[in-house]
């Protein structure tokens, strides 16, 4: 997901405006899955996290402790960092250099320093780090779809055979200087919208986009293969939706994927192919099982088979998704509650699951993006914490290990006598006991549905402990069953207190 307001681009021509912005959301070897998977599946996937703030605009010591916490906290398995080409060689060749001679590439600049920092924390807690290019230099992109705003770094690649060996040669760069930290790499992210690659289509060329990407896919390959030869090399990393048409702001993932299948020798190009299936923005569809509004332009987990079928011999990689919590632009509004978030969030690896061709599913954001001002218009909410650092429900399904134990102090009880139901709210990935989450207690009595009847809060032993224990008493007045809840997160066991 490249988030709009970072890069702002000012050729989207209005009555396009709010189409686009919900439109933007943004490995063995298997045989094909199926379109539909069954309905359970005892698999588990693995678990990643991707974060574009992790590699920059943050302290160093803030950096090590939140890569560390991937690892340490949330137990995943995968970490995803972007690397943009125009931040690392803003400035192209200095001199007229022969064909095929690489562009001066600095490891030493900030702007890497600060990515190397973040790669060598993750391979340190044995994270498999996957890296993904994106931003066309302005010395190498093409003046012709500059248009009246001028450069943006999405704008298309002129793809001269020097600049793309330019390309080749900083991708060879990149996989020297990390050759044996960096499990897999991208190449580009998100190519079928303009916010990544514009235009998409052209009047003579309506799969522009496309055969610009396979260009650069050519050199991709190339620089990866020689600078780490054990590294992965990745194709796709395709938005959730785009159009059918030739469309100058978005391709569909299918007809995209399609250009690639097309091209002679395709499948020495890539190792894996990667796909980020969103619902997108403004469905009224928002479950993770749900079928697309327009399966035609859309690719979401429940039509993911449209894609792995078109590649049935490459592992597939999702490496992004997630859902916002809060109202954001590029998602035209659509949000869900927290507590919905985190039961999507576990529908989603277990729906994913179900297709053996799919082997990771990164969730976008360890924290929410809200820049102060403009919170709608440039935020992201999909994170796992809020903005300000606190823990969402979903952070504690993403660690897993939640548990939540009821004890009652009788099985049987005289009418309105008192009776104590007591537990512990703790998540073992987390050291212990979880103090002040909200939790429900339920009660059914046979034949009926579960009832709300008193909401309470796990407590702390003492101020250095937090032992996430809570204590209740109750005077039924009819037989019923029990049970204690952290809505979104874990569900205890059910009791039975009858009355006699």
């Amino acid at each position: 997901m490249k988030r709009a307001g970072l890069r702002p681009h000012t050729r989207l021509h209005p009555s396009f405006a709010t189409t686009i912005l919900l439109v933007v959301a943004a490995c063995v070897v298997a045989g094909g899955a199926a379109a539909c998977p069954g309905v359970a599946s005892a698999r588990t996937l693995a678990r990643g996290i991707a974060d574009p703030t992790l590699t920059q605009s943050i302290s160093p010591a803030d950096q090590a402790t939140a890569v560390h916490a991937i690892r340490s906290e949330l137990g995943a398995t995968y970490v995803r960092f972007v690397i943009s080409w125009a931040a690392t060689e803003p400035t192209g060749p200095t001199v007229p250099t022969p064909y095929g001679a690489p562009i001066p590439y600095d490891p030493s600049s900030p702007y890497m320093t600060s990515v190397a920092a973040a790669i060598t924390q993750a391979h340190a807690d044995h994270l498999k780090v996957l890296i993904t290019f994106q931003d066309v230099p302005k010395w190498a992109s093409n003046p012709a779809y500059w248009g009246k705003s001028g450069y943006h770094a999405n704008d298309a690649l002129l793809p001269t055979a020097a600049n793309l060996s330019y390309f080749s040669a900083f991708c060879r760069a990149v996989a020297t200087q990390f050759r044996g930290q960096v499990y897999a790499y991208e190449c580009w992210n998100e190519p079928n919208l303009y916010l990544s690659l514009y235009p998409q289509a052209t009047s003579h060329d309506h799969n522009f986009a496309a055969h610009l990407y396979v260009q650069m896919l050519r050199s991709f390959s190339k620089g990866i293969h020689n600078g780490d030869p054990k590294a992965l090399r990745v194709a796709g990393a395709t938005a959730p939706r785009g159009s059918y048409r030739p469309y100058a702001y978005s391709t569909s993932p299918q007809r995209f994927a399609a250009v690639i299948k097309a091209t002679k020798g395709w499948s020495l190009l890539f190792d894996a192919y990667s796909h980020h299936p969103y619902m997108p923005g403004a469905s009224p569809r928002t479950w993770p099982e749900a079928a697309p509004a327009n399966p035609n332009a859309t690719v979401t987990l429940q039509n993911l088979g449209t894609l792995l079928k078109m590649f049935p011999t490459k592992p597939f990689f999702l490496t992004e998704y997630g859902y916002q919590t809060a109202p954001c632009q590029a998602f035209g509004g659509q949000h869900v509650n927290q507590v919905t978030q985190a039961n999507y969030l576990r529908r989603a690896y277990a729906y994913a699951a179900r297709y053996k061709q799919v082997k990771m599913l990164i969730w976008y954001l360890v924290k929410d993006f809200a820049p102060p001002g403009r919170v709608y218009q440039l935020g992201f909410f999909t994170g796992l914490q809020t903005a300000g650092g606190v823990y969402k429900p979903a952070w504690y399904v993403f660690a897993g290990d939640d548990h939540l134990s009821l004890n009652s102090s009788a099985a049987t009880v005289k009418r309105a006598a008192r009776v104590t139901l007591s537990g512990q709210l703790a998540c073992t990935s987390m050291g212990g006991g979880l103090a002040a989450k909200p939790l429900v207690v339920q009660s059914r009595r046979a034949g009926r549905p579960w009832t709300t009847i008193k909401t309470i809060i796990s407590q702390a032993a003492g101020p250095l402990t937090s032992s996430g224990h809570y204590t209740l008493q109750l005077r039924p007045k009819a037989s019923a069953y029990y049970r204690v809840a952290w809505l979104g997160v874990v569900t205890s066991r059910t009791r039975y207190v009858a009355v006699k």
